[in-house]
């Protein structure tokens, strides 16, 4: 197997154990109620707020999708009782996404998945490989937000 074919079966293996690794830890998180999707949409809200920018087209372009698809999920998510809607008192256009206690609950648990996730990462290599690998991570990520 040759270099290339090493790089995609690491990456497509990778993925999708990562993937599936954390469907089955927010399965349990959330009782089944919410999607993988739904809770990156929670993270992200957190994020922008953390920011000071929780209105919905930067929320979007975290995301990456169009801020009708964010509408679409806002919906669902604020009929769960995760989000709520609050509009600007100086410009009436501009509505801000605010997460709920309950999405603080589900964002906190899906922030100590990934802190476990990386501890357990952190704890099998050396200082110097850890270094190597998030350098060279950096740039694979630096490679595909650029597509």
């Amino acid at each position: 197997m040759d270099v290339t074919e090493k790089l995609n079966d690491f990456f497509v293996t990778c993925f999708y154990s990562i993937l599936s690794a954390e469907e089955r830890a927010l399965e349990s998180i959330s009782n089944g109620k919410l999607s993988l999707k739904e809770i990156h949409v929670i993270e992200a809200v957190f994020k922008a707020k953390k920011r000071g920018e929780n209105n919905f087209l930067t929320i979007a372009k975290i995301l990456s999708i169009t801020p009708g698809t964010l509408t679409t999920a806002f919906a669902k998510l604020e009929k769960k009782g995760y989000l709520v809607k609050r509009q600007d008192k100086a410009d009436k256009r501009i509505y801000y996404i605010e997460p709920t206690r309950l999405a603080e609950l589900i964002n906190n648990e899906h922030s100590a998945f990934h802190r476990k996730f990386i501890e357990g990462v952190v704890r099998t290599l050396p200082r110097d490989d850890l270094d190597r690998l998030a350098n060279t991570l950096k740039t694979v990520s630096d490679f595909f937000n650029g597509l």
